[in-house]
């Protein structure tokens, strides 16, 4: 099921050589198990009918949405340094927000918001800190990050972001529903799981290559403009209700 094209440990010449014979070995146990199959999103469901040659049923994962939406303005709930930091801000900003990993791309992130002219704030903590926070340093608009931000201060960025760019391709993607729960809208990629989640042209807009600036700019202004009514009514489709009926209707009543 792993497809190499989506890590860059899959471009070792042993990897690929490797993987010939494990294939058809994988796909023969796979059809022999009897077993059913679900998956995270169309997107993952794809790559199992290519490894496995078997169907499988999506179910998307649950996002408390409940838990988002409790407190209107979630800058009331901070204190000391957090206020601080949400006080030091600008009032409109592009969001990125994940772990400072190379493949979620929070590079592209600072680029949206330089073709754009707006400020960018990132949000994470991880491996990639310095070459970031070296990359903004460089950017031609205002750059700001923030690590490892309590949930009531990831919260309240959400809320006070213009946008929410998430470049990287995501089996599924949990943030950009987040993102939506709190009336955001969301640029993410065209391909991956994330394209599932985030209507086009109604809770955010799809982008084919963030190596286009033309296109990040064009999809950075379009959704800015979108109503967040519409980007919080799809949020609460992914609820952790729906998901457990889900779960029921697949495994069966025992599921909490």
């Amino acid at each position: 099921l792993w497809a190499p094209e989506h890590d860059a440990r899959g471009a070792r010449r042993v990897v690929r050589a490797g993987a010939v014979p494990l294939k058809a070995l994988d796909r023969r146990r796979a059809q022999e198990s009897g077993t059913s199959f679900a998956a995270n999103s169309r997107f993952v469901a794809e790559r199992i009918r290519r490894a496995w040659d078997v169907e499988a049923r999506v179910i998307y994962p649950p996002v408390d949405v409940a838990r988002l939406t409790a407190a209107p303005d979630w800058s009331a709930h901070l204190e000391g340094s957090e206020r601080a930091i949400l006080e030091r801000l600008p009032e409109r900003f592009v969001f990125g927000a994940s772990r400072f990993v190379a493949y979620k791309r929070l590079d592209q992130v600072v680029a949206a918001a330089e073709a754009v002219g707006l400020p960018v704030v990132l949000a994470g903590s991880g491996p990639l800190e310095p070459d970031l926070r070296r990359r903004v340093q460089d950017a031609r608009v205002p750059a700001h990050v923030v690590i490892a931000p309590s949930d009531a201060l990831l919260a309240a960025l959400f809320q006070r972001a213009a946008v929410f760019v998430f470049p990287p391709v995501e089996d599924f993607g949990i943030m950009p529903v987040e993102a939506m729960a709190f009336g955001t809208p969301v640029v993410v990629n065209a391909r991956g799981g994330a394209a599932e989640s985030v209507v086009d042209g109604v809770t955010g807009v799809h982008v084919r290559s963030f190596d286009d600036p033309a296109e990040v700019a064009a999809a950075v202004d379009r959704a800015a403009s979108l109503d967040g009514a519409a980007a919080l009514a799809r949020a609460a489709s992914f609820s952790a209700e729906r998901f457990r009926t889900e779960l029921r209707a697949w495994v069966g009543p025992t599921v909490p």
